[in-house]
């Protein structure tokens, strides 16, 4: 009895240890049941006596099921065997121990130990078969569950790489905006560039072809090149501008808002003033 409290507090302590982890606890069952076999096979290496070899076998198989059944208690009914703390069994350890002199223990301990052996090699054959069927379970589940990750974690990739490319596509599309915007303001600053030199330029030309008297009158009244260039592109005199041009005109040449409110009212004061037969600027 106190053996099967070491064993139980022993397999207890191992469950803590194993976090009650059902897959480890089924290869521990697997462990036991190979354990008889491996010591025999040691114990087979040394010179030791056939009624020696039944005693130890009967020990170490009956610890082999104490722990089972401890281990796994709905695995008990596999068991045909005695409880341990019964006084019966526990005299049939003693006779198998027993010196050789006592022939009549001798004569009875080999046919019980087949009995047991033939009893307990059937009840771990069910046990083992089970526990086998068991983790083969556990196995086959896990093995679904790992390939049920591995197919939900390369459907997230490529979820993950399809957003990767269209956000890839949106930027590039940014990109493409922006550099024709940049074209654009190029584009735009190079021709805002060419009409000034080309103003400057129509400017000198037509100073030097344009009425002297305008010219004159023009610069006195603030005007700037680019409205004298387009005055003076009309062929404008100093005469048609003071006697007869109206306001209209000069905004149809596109003169700008104060430009043309300037000269515009130095036309409409030298109109108001009396004639005095000569031309003279205001």
């Amino acid at each position: 009895m106190a053996d099967r409290k070491i064993i139980a507090s022993t397999l207890s302590q191992l469950k803590l240890e194993l976090d009650f982890d059902s897959t480890a606890i089924s290869q521990l069952q697997v462990v036991l049941f190979g354990f008889q076999d491996a010591v025999n096979k040691v114990l087979r290496n040394h010179n030791i006596k056939p009624h020696w070899m039944f005693a130890l076998d009967n020990i170490i198989r009956k610890a082999v099921q104490t722990a089972i059944t401890i281990l796994v208690p709905e695995l008990r009914p596999h068991f045909s065997l005695a409880s341990e703390d019964d006084p019966a069994d526990q005299d049939n350890i003693d006779d198998d121990v027993e010196p050789e002199d006592n022939s009549a223990h001798q004569s009875r301990a080999p046919p019980n130990t087949v009995h047991d052996d033939t009893v307990a090699t059937s009840g771990v054959s069910t046990l083992s078969s089970t526990v086998s069927h068991r983790s083969h379970n556990a196995q086959h589940s896990v093995t679904m569950e790992l390939g049920r990750m591995k197919l939900e974690t390369k459907r997230l990739m490529e979820k993950l790489l399809a957003r990767e490319r269209e956000y890839q596509a949106v930027l590039q599309d940014v990109l493409d905006e922006r550099e024709q915007e940049i074209k654009l303001l190029r584009i735009r600053s190079e021709h805002v560039d060419m009409p000034t030199s080309s103003v400057s330029q129509r400017s000198q030309s037509t100073a030097s072809h344009g009425d002297p008297e305008l010219i004159k009158w023009l610069r006195l009244h603030g005007a700037d090149d680019d409205s004298m260039d387009r005055i003076l592109t009309e062929d404008y005199t100093l005469d048609d501008l003071l006697q007869y041009v109206m306001r209209d005109d000069l905004k149809s040449l596109g003169l700008r808002g104060g430009m043309l409110c300037k000269l515009w009212k130095a036309i409409t004061d030298y109109r108001q003033k009396p004639v005095c037969g000569a031309l003279v600027s205001s």
